[in-house]
């Protein structure tokens, strides 16, 4: 039965990702077209490394989701039973969690794939990674057709070819689902609120089911990265629609206005309303506890050190925007001669390179043409996203891992000025 069941997934999904495939090469521009199968084929290499060399977290999340995968074939009956519970049995071990817990969110989706996979790491990174990749290319195509002024090019490098994230997000990782299930949402939200043609029924119904399994998916997954992306997509929403149907005035201090009024709205009657996990106290103490944490796992390292620290709401804030600046910056070149420091020193240099030419286009009013609603939802998320990583994150190497979610959104503001679509027209990438 097992063996069954496995063979009958895996030519279920080979037959989807080889119509999905083709589907998309036929409808692409010549520049996505061109650029299809070669993303692929680095991401398929990536994730070979990552599966044959799996790290620690890959490994010991898969030790646990093959316990649930043990459990399943012995009972099927209670599979619900077993998917609701916090505690999981693996060879003699238990383990047991609080319900907000993305270690066990993930061993249960780990624990899905395993039907189709048999267990095998590899295979499980490869599901992973090709589902992260199908929902990268939906944004970057959706960002194309909705967008068809601004350079194509960006959301292709801001999604499948920047190394952190290419890196990150191709293999057992949290951040494979995150940027996967971030880029989905977006794409499907994206295309609803500046799509042009008329959808028909079953397929709105069909992006509303999807749109919201994707957005459960990344609650689960890390809830204080998907709340701020959640405002701002349902801000954006709003303010589109009000536009369109005259309410708002369509000068950007309005646009902008309204969609900042609208995002503070938003997380002041989440605090309100949320429970315990959405308190300022919580999300101060979680703050404290991970920064302690780190900066005591980091002893002989380089990391992230706030002086005077104080894990109030205020002292947080007081210290969020040398949080932001450190995670854009840090490591810097020369902070050490370790080899993944070098390289993340390298790829800082870059991001850091493109961030000055973003404000010279801005200051020389070369800016690019996205609508400046998502403009300022991009900015606020990136800001709120960037300040938790760098306060909650001292240790480089793991900060160098959650910054892999955020990137992607700030590189997608970063391309689109004049001074970058000339590089990327330099590059192929700009039409």
């Amino acid at each position: 039965m097992k063996l069954l069941t496995a063979l009958l997934l895996n030519v279920l999904l080979l037959a989807l990702a080889g119509w999905w495939l083709r589907r998309e090469y036929r409808a692409g521009t010549p520049v996505l077209r061109r650029w299809l199968l070669l993303t692929l084929a680095l991401r398929l290499v990536l994730t070979a490394i990552a599966g044959y060399w799996p790290g620690p977290d890959a490994r010991g999340v898969s030790y646990w989701a093959q316990g649930l995968t043990t459990d399943f074939w012995a009972n099927p009956a209670a599979a619900f039973e077993r998917w609701q519970s916090l505690t999981v049995h693996a060879h003699g071990e238990v383990m047991t969690t609080h319900s907000m817990s993305n270690t066990l969110f993930f061993s249960k989706l780990l624990g899905l794939l395993n039907l189709g996979s048999g267990g095998a790491l590899w295979l499980n990174a490869l599901y992973l990674s090709f589902f992260c990749y199908i929902a990268c290319w939906e944004l970057v195509r959706v960002l194309s057709q909705v967008f068809p002024t601004t350079p194509r090019g960006a959301g292709l490098v801001a999604w499948l070819l920047w190394p952190s994230v290419l890196w990150w997000s191709a293999g057992i990782n949290k951040e494979t689902v995150l940027i996967g299930a971030s880029a989905g949402l977006a794409a499907l939200v994206l295309a609803g609120v500046y799509g042009r043609r008329p959808v028909p029924g079953w397929q709105l119904a069909g992006s509303v089911v999807l749109g919201g399994l994707l957005a459960w998916v990344l609650f689960r997954m890390r809830y204080f990265f998907a709340l701020p992306l959640f405002g701002g997509l349902v801000a954006l929403a709003l303010v589109q629609l009000a536009t369109g149907r005259g309410w708002l005035n369509g000068r950007w201090p309005a646009q902008a206005g309204t969609v900042l009024l609208l995002i503070a709205a938003g997380g002041s009657t989440a605090m309100l309303v949320g429970g315990r996990y959405l308190e300022p106290s919580y999300f101060s103490l979680e703050v404290n506890k991970n920064y302690q944490h780190g900066v005591l796992t980091s002893q002989g390292r380089p990391h992230l050190v706030y002086a005077d620290w104080q894990p109030t709401p205020l002292g947080l804030l007081r210290h969020a925007p040398q949080a932001v600046g450190q995670v854009l910056v840090r490591p810097w070149l020369g902070e050490s001669a370790r080899p993944l420091y070098l390289l993340a020193a390298l790829e800082n240099v870059a991001l850091v390179a493109l961030l000055l030419l973003a404000f010279a286009a801005g200051w020389n009013g070369r800016v690019g043409r996205l609508p400046v609603a998502l403009v300022v939802v991009l900015v606020v998320y990136c800001l709120l996203l960037a300040a938790f990583i760098g306060l909650s994150t001292p240790n480089l190497g793991t900060l160098h891992r959650y910054r892999a979610v955020l990137l992607p959104w700030l590189l997608l503001l970063l391309l689109q000025n004049d001074y970058a679509r000339a590089l990327l027209s330099k590059a192929g990438l700009a039409e």
